[in-house]
């Protein structure tokens, strides 16, 4: 490296901290237009289609007309109802847990105990303190590659068991979370002619993740062998 390019890592990855730190904000604005506007449309289309319901029910509409009415209006009830529960999931999922005032224990035990409500998972977790102070750019990698490493296993590992373990190593924070279940061919999934699904971008997001704040990212999986993600990132400048 060139004595001018000194600082070029540095900066490098304060433009990586302000680029998650943006993803987030970008994240809470599309959270809050949910909200406050598709979420609040379906509540109201839903009410309008009990009030016709009961209006059905009240004047005693019979015929086939009057039944394929009531059957579609019960089929779109629970369309609506089904899909605001979905939503209601997703927004609970991605609100973001207050980075800058919670520590990073404190966060991922959060995490996991929506993570086992919303999917009847158990999960263990080991903490080898002390660990290093993170910024909060850092903490919300973390959070957000644990959050996305948990939803794979769930969608594809084929077990209801996850282990994720925290510990300190080299002045930063290492994070493994590792599964005993389905496994798959790394490889192939890495390969970038291989169709993009679910998994390969949840895995891509994972990495750039970790590349935008300066650590490493390491899969380990074959099938019938589960899958272990390990994420080393570094700590406050500093921290002994």
């Amino acid at each position: 490296m060139k004595s001018g390019d000194a600082n070029a890592v540095p900066t490098e990855r304060r433009a990586g901290h302000d680029i998650l730190e943006i993803n987030e904000q970008e994240l809470c604005r599309i959270i809050l237009d949910i909200h406050d506007g598709p979420v609040q449309n379906m509540y109201a289309a839903l009410s309008q289609i009990n009030i016709l319901q009961g209006k059905l029910k009240k004047r005693d509409v019979g015929g086939p007309d009057g039944n394929d009415t009531r059957r579609s209006l019960t089929k779109i009830a629970g369309l609506l109802e089904s899909s605001l529960s979905e939503i209601k999931n997703f927004i609970g999922t991605f609100r973001p847990p207050e980075f800058q005032k919670r520590d990073l224990v404190s966060m991922f035990k959060g995490l996991l105990i929506q993570h086992e409500n919303l999917t009847g998972s158990r999960i263990e977790m080991e903490v080898n303190e002390p660990l290093p102070t993170v910024s909060v750019p850092v903490k919300i990698a973390l959070y957000r590659i644990l959050q996305e490493a948990l939803s794979n296993a769930s969608r594809h590992a084929g077990t209801d068991h996850h282990d994720v373990r925290l510990y300190s190593e080299n002045n930063g924070i290492c994070m493994e979370v590792a599964d005993q279940g389905a496994g798959f061919d790394f490889a192939r999934v890495s390969d970038q002619s291989v169709t993009q699904g679910q998994l390969h971008i949840g895995l891509r997001g994972m990495q750039k993740r970790v590349e935008l704040i300066g650590g490493k990212f390491h899969l380990e999986s074959s099938p019938g062998m589960g899958t272990r993600v390990s994420v080393w990132v570094p700590g406050n400048e500093g921290d002994g």
